[in-house]
C-alpha cells in the first residue's frame, strides 16, 4: 500500500459528503448543530429506508427515537449499533422521499463495537505497535480454494482482476468511508514485510473476528491525489 486512507475520513465527512450531493436530492438546510464525538451513542435500528449511496434510519437511543442519515451499508432492523458525533439538522426536505424531516442526524457511518473506531495514518509507523507485534503470533490456515497473504502479494499480478478466497484475523475496521467498510485482516504470512490486506465490504465485522471474505483483486487503484493501493480486494463477500 502505498498511502494510507486518512484523507478520506477527513473529505468525506458528514458536511462534505451530503454537500456533495446533487441538489435534486434535497432543497433546504435551515440551522445545524454538531455534536461531540466524545460521547459514543448507542442505538438500535427500528426503520431503514434506502435512498441509494446513502441511506435513512429511524433509531432508538434508550427509549428516545429519531432519523439518522448515514452512508449506505447492509443493516439489520432489530440489531444494535454504536457511532460517534454527527450533524444534527432541522427542516431537512429530502425530494427523494418526498419527506421534510423536523430533525435528522447526519453521521459518518455505524459499527457494531462500542469502542471508538481509529481512523488510520497516513505517514508509515516508525516503530512497532503492539498490534504490529501481534501478527508474528497469528497463524491461520488458508481457506479451501484460499490463498495465503503471502501467496497473494508474492504473485499479486497473477491474481490481478481474478475473484479470491482469503482467510484471516481483523486487525482494524474503518466503516463509512466511500460508502463501504474498509478491513483490514492477516493470517501470520507475509511477503517483503507487507502483513496485511486491504478489503472493502459492505459487511460489518469486528476486529478479532477470523473471517472468509471472497471478492475480485485489484491492482494500483486509485481514488485520487495520488492516493493509490498497489492490492486491495474489492467487493468483499464473507463466506459463512
Amino acid at each position: 500500500m502505498k498511502n494510507r486512507i486518512k484523507f478520506l475520513a477527513v473529505i468525506f465527512s458528514v458536511l462534505l459528503f451530503f454537500s456533495c450531493k446533487e441538489k435534486s436530492d434535497y432543497s433546504k438546510i435551515n440551522t445545524n448543530t454538531s455534536l461531540s464525538k466524545a460521547t459514543t451513542h448507542k442505538i438500535t435500528i427500528t426503520e431503514y429506508k434506502d435512498a441509494g449511496t446513502y441511506a435513512y434510519v429511524y433509531v432508538d437511543e434508550s427509549g428516545k427515537k429519531y432519523w439518522m442519515a448515514i452512508p449506505n451499508v447492509k443493516v439489520t432492523i432489530g440489531e444494535t449499533y454504536y457511532y460517534d458525533g454527527g450533524m444534527m439538522m432541522k427542516d431537512f426536505e429530502s425530494k427523494q422521499l418526498n419527506k421534510t424531516f423536523e430533525e435528522i442526524l447526519f453521521v459518518e457511518g455505524i459499527r457494531t463495537t462500542e469502542g471508538p473506531v481509529i481512523k488510520e495514518q497516513m505517514a508509515p509507523h516508525n516503530h512497532a505497535t503492539t498490534e504490529e507485534k501481534a501478527i508474528t503470533d497469528v497463524k491461520i490456515e488458508k481457506a479451501k480454494n484460499g490463498v495465503s497473504i503471502e501467496e497473494l502479494f508474492s504473485k499479486k499480478e497473477t491474481f490481478s482482476g481474478k475473484e479470491i478466497i482469503v482467510k484471516g484475523k481483523v486487525v482494524k475496521v474503518n466503516n463509512g468511508i466511500l460508502n463501504k467498510n474498509w478491513v483490514h485482516i492477516i493470517d501470520g504470512t507475509q511477503f517483503e514485510n507487507k502483513k496485511d490486506l486491504t478489503i472493502t465490504t459492505t459487511e460489518l465485522v469486528n476486529v478479532g473476528d477470523v473471517v472468509t471474505f471472497k471478492g475480485t483483486i485489484i491492482l494500483d487503484k486509485d481514488f485520487g491525489q495520488g492516493y493509490v493501493y498497489d492490492i486491495l480486494l474489492e467487493e468483499g463477500n464473507l463466506i459463512k
